[in-house]
């Protein structure tokens, strides 16, 4: 009988009555990459990202085989010579081509450019050199440059799931297009929504949105844009409008498949390789997160795990929505910074703290 290790991955052989049966057991030996997208002039985060988990790698136990590698855009001209003495000191930048930066674009928001996005290129085409490349990993472990992980916790979640076809992170359903919501889907109760003065006279000014679909744009503006004047507010809720009916035109629907925040996710070998064969044929022009649900949409069998009970969150002090304090359930806590490394990690114990809510233990 072959063992665990020798054996097909993610199951160890049973015996019984002479016959063998495969069943789902932890994994002693998994071989995990982690590939990071970076932009050049974020070498500060690199070396963050390195320190961390270089120090958490130790906590994992034996047997596990762990690769970090940065996947990188082209370098502008001035950052060449930076980029090389990089390369020769740390030997694990990828560089895969495309864009380095995107314009500005508020934080949070799904949008589609004229060109590829940066991050969404790295992605496809990062994927696909581990595909050529790394074809024995495992599982890959997509990573946001401000990102903590603790591996050990992460190893243990994977050492359970037994499957190549895995994608687990912070799983989101959105509507790409929301101009038709109804009111009522946003107020309960409806009437002082559809009662309200005010809003109604500014909202008669868009008669190709409901009023539902009104508000939501009012409620986007104001959670991304500087709004205080009508008329920004009236030419905020147009281009909100207008970016959404982009939105739906490129991708060829009204709604985004399942798909994962970009703080971090984990693909399975087999979504791997799917990704890989198919880096030069996947929209990449969109924002990164919400292209994940159309490239997994045609594949057969994708088992979605969700990580968003507090497995996957924000940094608390960031206050975004995904927002959350550190608890000893916590893998990976976006939005990370300077401050908050210097305050909460514990590279001995691979243990973050957030501001006095909880930490994260190996």
């Amino acid at each position: 009988m072959p063992s665990l290790c020798a054996a097909p991955r993610f199951c160890t052989p049973l015996a019984i009555l002479a016959t063998i049966h495969w069943v789902a057991q932890p994994c002693c030996c998994l071989r995990l990459g982690i590939m990071v997208t970076s932009r050049w002039a974020e070498h500060e985060r690199r070396q963050t990202q390195r320190h961390a988990i270089h120090s958490c790698t130790p906590a994992t136990g034996s047997g596990h085989d762990i690769e970090l590698l940065f996947f990188m855009g082209d370098p502008h001209a001035e950052e060449e010579a930076a980029a090389l003495r990089e390369q020769a000191e740390s030997g694990d930048l990828v560089q895969v081509g495309g864009p380095d930066t995107d314009p500005p674009v508020p934080r949070d928001a799904t949008y589609v450019l004229d060109r590829p996005c940066a991050r969404t290129f790295r992605l496809a085409h990062g994927t696909a050199w581990l595909a050529a490349n790394r074809p024995e990993q495992d599982y890959v472990m997509y990573l946001d440059d401000d990102s903590f992980l603790n591996l050990p916790r992460l190893l243990f979640h994977l050492e359970h799931q037994a499957t190549d076809r895995l994608a687990m992170g912070f799983v989101m359903e959105t509507q790409l297009d929301w101009s038709s919501t109804h009111v009522c889907e946003l107020c309960d109760p409806c009437e002082p929504c559809r009662n309200d003065t005010a809003t109604l006279d500014f909202c008669a000014m868009f008669p190709d949105m409901s009023l539902g679909g009104c508000i939501m744009a009012v409620q986007n503006c104001q959670i991304f844009e500087d709004t205080e004047e009508d008329y920004t507010l009236a030419r905020c809720v147009t281009e909100k409008h207008r970016a959404i009916a982009r939105l739906a035109q490129y991708f060829g629907s009204t709604h985004a498949p399942r798909w994962m925040l970009g703080m971090g996710w984990v693909f399975g070998s087999r979504i791997v390789q799917y990704i890989g064969r198919n880096a030069n044929r996947l929209k990449v022009r969109g924002a990164a997160d919400v292209s994940l649900g159309f490239w997994l949409a045609p594949m057969e069998g994708v088992r979605f795990v969700s990580m968003n009970d507090g497995y996957f969150h924000d940094h608390p002090e960031s206050k975004s929505i995904f927002a959350r304090p550190c608890t000893d359930q916590s893998v990976l806590v976006h939005r990370m910074t300077p401050a908050s490394w210097n305050a909460g990690f514990d590279a001995e114990k691979c243990e973050l703290t957030c501001d006095g809510a909880g930490s994260i233990e190996a």
